[in-house]
């Protein structure tokens, strides 16, 4: 009797610490999303977009945390690092997630081990453009003008999105030309618009304005279908190289092994609102990025191949940042 009434007590005391120590409802208290880039950004925007939505689908404040330096590095590792229960979230971005990786030694997290997928969210696509005065008219005539001259092309600076994008369509094209760095976005769309430079791979967020201004003619776009923004430009796969694929993505992320429950209550939250046009109105108000969405695994998967591609153009290129 002794025996057994210890053992129900014993039970019962398991009982009730499980009970105590069980995942509340998510989410009971505000969110934080940790952005590695300045308020004002793209990456803020959708950042801010989401974190309102978010607040309106699970009744609770989602509050945007700009964390700045290194490219991006300091804010992934912030979150890399934090507790593993949802209340600190990543607006995850190609630059420290996908880039990063596999250009910076003993980088100090592993964006495949260290944070949990929850969602794409919108991509912004890299744009082929060259001077509107220029004799190219298409992505063939890049090529065959490459093989004749020597041309140059502008790039945000070694290791960015536009300076690997150049360098992968080189080496599925056998085309001939040479990088030369700019200090940010808006010298390099200067440089080629003024035909300093004789093309350059833009975000096109960065050349749009240019494009229709009719100062910059685009050749291809590197996202994996057209965007409506300019819908008459076809996609750099489209012209012949099958597969291409360049954009600044963003998604939403959370540190490893925060609870699945966690991880699909906000996935669902984040498709329905990615479903919203209203809201990709909001992301995306003239037509010039992609909306994504998908499950965790889709995104997990896409993760592990941009990594895969970007290493393979580093290494055969040996790029090295300073």
């Amino acid at each position: 009797m002794l025996r057994r009434s210890a053992l129900a007590c014993g039970l019962a005391a398991a009982f009730v610490a499980s009970v105590g120590n069980a995942q509340p409802n998510y989410p009971e208290r505000p969110v934080k999303i940790i952005v590695p880039y300045p308020a004002g950004g793209y990456y803020d925007h959708v950042a801010r977009v989401m974190a309102e939505t978010l607040r309106t689908k699970l009744k609770q404040s989602f509050i945007v945390e700009n964390k700045v330096g290194a490219n991006g590095i300091i804010g992934v590792a912030q979150v890399a690092k934090a507790p593993a229960d949802g209340y600190t979230l990543l607006l995850a971005a190609i630059g420290p997630n996908a880039i990063s990786p596999v250009l910076t030694p003993n980088l100090n997290y592993d964006p495949v081990t260290d944070l949990a997928p929850i969602s794409l969210l919108v991509s912004a696509p890299n744009v082929l453009v060259v001077p509107a005065s220029s004799d190219v008219k298409n992505l063939d005539d890049l090529i065959a003008a490459s093989r004749k001259h020597s041309l140059n092309y502008a790039h945000n600076g070694v290791g960015s999105s536009t300076h690997l994008a150049m360098e992968l369509l080189k080496g599925a094209t056998g085309m001939q030309m040479v990088g030369v760095p700019y200090r940010g976005s808006a010298p390099a769309v200067v440089a080629v618009t003024s035909g300093e430079v004789q093309a350059s791979f833009g975000s096109v967020l960065d050349v749009l304005p240019q494009i229709q201004a009719g100062r910059l003619r685009a050749l291809g776009v590197g996202s994996s279908e057209h965007i409506p923004a300019i819908g008459q430009v076809p996609t750099v796969a489209e012209q012949g190289v099958p597969g291409f694929e360049s954009t600044a993505w963003s998604g939403l992320m959370a540190p490893a092994n925060t609870p699945k429950s966690v991880i699909e209550t906000l996935n669902r939250a984040v498709n329905a609102a990615l479903k919203d046009p209203a809201i990709g109105k909001q992301l995306s108000p003239g037509g010039e990025l992609q909306i994504l969405g998908g499950s965790a695994e889709h995104f997990a998967a896409y993760l592990k191949a941009d990594l895969k591609k970007w290493e393979k153009v580093v290494s055969d290129n040996g790029i090295k940042t300073d």
